[in-house]
């Protein structure tokens, strides 16, 4: 895409089952998926058929 990357990406959570694994990654490997919802997760407007109104919100969270 064109971006270089200086570091790591932050990444802000707060779904207290990611939070578990962040603190004891032993339990990664049983993990499924995290349970969150499409408004919670901006990216998804990038993943997802949304409606027209959710890709808007989600375009304006990620600074688009």
């Amino acid at each position: 895409l064109g971006y270089s990357l200086s570091g790591p990406s932050m990444l802000y959570i707060n779904n207290q089952s990611a939070l578990a694994v962040a603190k004891n990654p032993e339990h990664h490997g049983r993990m499924k998926h995290l349970d969150l919802r499409t408004d919670e997760m901006p990216a998804d407007c990038m993943t997802k058929a949304l409606a027209k109104g959710k890709v808007e919100t989600m375009v304006g969270l990620l600074g688009l």
